[in-house]
């Protein structure tokens, strides 16, 4: 299966620097101080680990590629919590002498560079050019009370969510059906594909539901070549082989697990090569373990109801 991260990154990159240079102009910021800040610039080689979570005194600017922002969660697992884009900025607390970092950042892909400053570096700018770091101080403050708000409502959402599912999980398969509808109503996608993992048979996935063709569910038809077992969750190329898509989809592909054990696949479809929003992925990524769990439920009530048919326990 072919993984294109690289595409997706240079597009959202690319719009995130056009909206980052409507808003406030970081990156003109930059270029006013271009000899300090060449001495402050550092390349990221894919997958290099920016930081980590812990006392850190360094403010970054992103100025090129993009990082992705990981948290632990409390079984000591790494989520995916956001991405930071060309023109976008990690660690402004210390600006207000808060060091700590509650999250690790990773290079995605080639090309990724940063800006390091430490509050010191800061302060000298100061002395230098007050008025422009006077702007950059209500730029950081307008962005960060802008990803509070953004949090507060994907929490929310998240919240709603994990409601609905909690309530609908009790109906069976028919639960599982309405929950993909519901979700596909609720983030910003043009369908959604469930393709499970048979219990019988190791390595044989078939399609259970699609979003875009109701009246058919389950479809029990076996998936396409391009869908294996230990697949990485992230953005697949679209070639029209798997039901229901087109070749100018943009495809995400989300592993369902319950602990250690696949039990399927979520894929999330944009058409006419659409982007996905990080909150939408991330929420994504947050209800996929009880995703596992009614998929693990329906599954070991479909076999009871199996043997005692066949036992004639009706």
């Amino acid at each position: 299966m072919k993984k294109t991260p690289e595409t997706s990154v240079l597009k959202q990159s690319l719009g995130a620097l056009k909206q980052s240079l409507t808003i406030h102009p970081i990156l003109a910021f930059l270029d006013g101080f271009d000899s300090f800040f060449k001495k402050k610039k550092r390349a990221l080689v894919n997958n290099e680990v920016l930081f980590t979570p812990g006392e850190n005194p360094y403010f970054y600017i992103v100025s090129s590629g993009a990082l992705a922002i990981l948290r632990s969660t409390p079984t000591g697992e790494k989520k995916e919590v956001g991405r930071a884009y060309m023109g976008s900025f990690i660690g402004e607390g210390i600006l207000f002498d808060r060091n700590q970092k509650d999250v690790e950042a990773v290079a995605i892909g080639e090309g990724a560079s940063v800006v390091t400053l430490t509050k010191a570096d800061i302060v000298y700018l100061e002395s230098q050019n007050p008025e422009k770091i006077l702007a950059l101080y209500k730029y950081i403050i307008e962005v960060s009370n802008g990803r509070l708000l953004d949090s507060g409502k994907e929490l929310a959402s998240l919240y709603e969510m994990n409601t609905k599912i909690d309530e609908l999980s009790k109906l069976g398969e028919q639960g599982f059906k309405d929950i993909i509808d519901h979700i596909s109503k609720t983030i910003d996608v043009d369908y959604i594909l469930s393709v499970e993992q048979h219990p019988a048979v190791p390595g044989l996935f078939i399609h259970k539901y699609n979003s875009r063709f109701p009246s058919i569910w389950p479809i029990n038809q076996k998936a396409a070549n391009e869908i294996h077992g230990n697949e990485p969750a992230g953005e697949i190329k679209s070639t029209g082989e798997i039901l229901g898509t087109d070749t100018n989809d943009t495809l995400y592909l989300l592993p369902i697990r319950t602990r250690e054990t696949l039990k399927g696949y979520f894929l999330l479809g944009k058409k006419d090569k659409g982007t996905f929003a990080d909150t939408d992925i991330r929420m994504m990524n947050n209800i996929a373990p009880l995703l596992g769990s009614m998929i693990e439920n329906n599954q070991t009530l479909a076999e009871k109801k199996a043997i005692n048919l066949k036992q004639g326990n009706f």
